[in-house]
This record gives structure tokens, sequence and C-alpha cells, in this order.
């Protein structure tokens, strides 16, 4: 079956790893999407960075809190520009994805 995430004029398809925004599309890396699809599934939810690390990575992987900094920095880079998302820090307990709300208010 398909895994779709869609809202406003995002599409994150979990199979082939792709986010399209309008009609731009990229393919990431699948920790990369595996950590944008976990954060914009469950808006304005805050995980802590041990909670994406046992999500998203192997338990066994020699993964720490740093590595969750680089790939959001790696995704904030990457969709900085896009009016429909942003991944928000919350200043010592983890990230959260939210949803942009001006803008499209009508929508």
């Amino acid at each position: 079956y398909e895994k779709k995430l869609e809202f406003d004029h995002v599409c994150l398809d979990y199979i082939n790893l792709t986010v399209t925004i309008d009609d731009n599309s990229q393919i990431l890396p699948q920790k990369e999407f595996q950590l944008l699809y976990k954060l914009l599934s469950y808006p304005r939810t805050l995980f802590t960075k041990r909670q994406l690390i046992d999500d998203i990575w192997d338990l066994d992987s020699d993964v720490d809190e740093h590595t969750v900094e680089v790939y959001i920095s790696r995704l904030r880079e990457k969709f900085r520009d896009n009016r429909d998302f942003e991944l928000r820090t919350i200043r010592g307990f983890g990230y959260m994805g939210m949803p942009r709300e001006d803008g499209n208010a009508e929508n």
C-alpha cells in the first residue's frame, strides 16, 4: 500500500523517499526522509532527540544526539524556502514539525 503524507502543497512519498512541493520533487536520503516524515506526521508534537534516534536509527547503531542536529540542519537547508512547514527547535527538549499558517490561511 502507499504511504503518503499530504497537506497544503506538500506530498511526502514514503516508498520513493520523495518530497514534492507544488511541482518540485526531490529524493532524500532515507534517514533524512524518515526524520522529516516523522516530524510532519505528528504536527505540533514535541519529539526528544532520544525518541527520534530510537524511532529512526537502529538501536545498535552508533548515533548520538548530535547526529539528529546534523540531520535537522540538512533538512532545514533543503526546505528553508518552502512556505508550508518548518522544523522548530524547542531548546533543551527536541524538535517539532509545524505547518505554516501564514500565507494560506484560507485553505
